[in-house]
């Protein structure tokens, strides 16, 4: 994949160098001559190998649910701030730009934490209950996806998030990350605030340890461990107090209707329990974060976190070859040789992301207390995400689109 040199100007905006790029699209810094500010620029890529119909099709999507996408406003998320087309690269958004690393950047010196990790739970929690409010579901949470600023962190990408990742950029070729996707949407392609849940709670374990909750050696291994196996508990792991871990494990449930009543919720519990822990029972912030704050790099691509639909494992009767596996930490994008001819597509979140064999759930031999069941739970986390009473969210009403590097 060769880089093209980014035009000068792009509608208003004077392009000041790129961010980062990746298959689907790049990310530039350019300046606003009207406002005088700053801002992060996402286009598609030109050469973008889809057939042109379907180029249009995903425009025309991306142009309605920026829209819807626009209407959310909260600190803790990366702003939206413009959209337009410019006969040089087409459909562009413009984004709130954001000085600092993202959460994957930082993972790989260390974990963030207990108390960082407090203060993630109730930003973030925050934020995605705001935009589910909104009937915005991101689809895509991960360390990737969260900006950490001297501000405080921002989810980045609402508003492009469901731009198919798997469309493909080579016929055979499937691009996925399961890492963090939902049982539910890795089995059934079903997407909600529950799901995003899910991958909220998966990023934020990740932040306490320094390792995935899911750890595999390729993206069908991921994505059965997280369709049919449970996390190893903190406690276990790293000693974390057992009401931490009591907590994630709610919402890490497969059965979706377990899970905490919103983001907010979820997040607000585990600060909690972060916070009443005691101290010898928590993860410490590596040396390094006790000397330096987050200071912006130089340049680095991960400085505006690539929106990516997590996609999950191919049918056993599907033949592949993984030409390029999740590594721990962080995830990696796996890339899927398959033996049949796969055509892109413009509607991932309507149809699954994996197909994977159904196998018996384990029982997990660990029971949630009753004042944290949730009212479907019967003490257990072993229902299967095909119980979920979820439903398919309509690409036309949802408003979240995403768009990667």
């Amino acid at each position: 994949m060769t880089s093209q040199k980014p035009p000068s100007t792009i509608g208003r905006y004077d392009v000041i160098r790129l961010l980062g790029e990746g298959a689907m699209g790049r990310v530039l810094l350019a300046h606003d001559p009207v406002l005088e500010r700053e801002v992060a620029l996402k286009h598609l890529r030109a050469n973008l190998s889809i057939p042109s119909e379907q180029r249009d099709s995903l425009v025309q999507r991306i142009r309605q649910e920026a829209r819807a996408s626009a209407r959310i406003s909260h600190p803790n998320i990366v702003a939206l701030h413009d959209m337009g087309e410019d006969d040089s690269v087409g459909l562009f958004l413009v984004f709130e730009y954001v000085p600092g690393l993202t959460l994957k950047s930082k993972l790989s010196q260390g974990n963030m934490g207990a108390l960082r990790c407090a203060t993630l739970a109730k930003e973030l929690g925050r934020a995605l209950t705001t935009a589910h409010a909104a009937g915005v579901i991101h689809r895509d949470i991960k360390p990737d996806n969260i900006m950490l600023s001297k501000v405080g962190s921002k989810i980045a990408d609402f508003g492009i998030a469901r731009l198919p990742n798997s469309t493909l950029t080579q016929a055979g070729l499937l691009l996925g990350t399961p890492a963090y996707s939902a049982p539910e949407s890795i089995q059934d392609g079903l997407f909600s605030p529950l799901s995003d849940q899910f991958s909220l709670a998966a990023t934020l374990y990740e932040a306490l340890v320094g390792h995935r909750a899911f750890p595999g050696e390729d993206a069908v291994a991921v994505a059965t461990k997280i369709a049919q196996e449970e996390p190893p508990a903190l406690a276990e792991v790293c000693g974390v107090d057992l009401h931490v871990d009591t907590v994630l494990a709610r919402a890490l449930s497969k059965n979706p209707t377990a899970r905490f009543d919103s983001c907010e919720d979820f997040g607000d519990a585990l600060a909690e329990a972060i916070e009443l822990a005691p101290r010898s029972t928590m993860p410490t912030l590596p040396d390094q974060e006790h000397r330096a704050s987050i200071e912006p790099p130089a340049t680095k691509s991960g400085r505006i976190a690539a929106g990516a639909a997590a996609l999950g494992a191919i049918a056993a009767v599907v033949a592949f070859q993984l030409t390029e596996g999740l590594k721990a930490p962080p995830p990696e994008t796996a890339t899927l040789q398959v033996s049949r001819s796969v055509q892109p597509t413009v509607a991932v979140e309507t149809a699954p992301i994996a197909w994977l064999e159904k196998r018996p759930q384990k029982k997990s031999q660990r029971r949630l207390p009753a004042a944290l069941a949730g009212p479907a739970d019967a003490g257990t986390r072993t229902a299967s995400a095909g119980d979920a009473s979820s439903s398919r969210t309509a690409p036309a009403a949802s408003g979240d689109s995403g768009v990667p590097k």
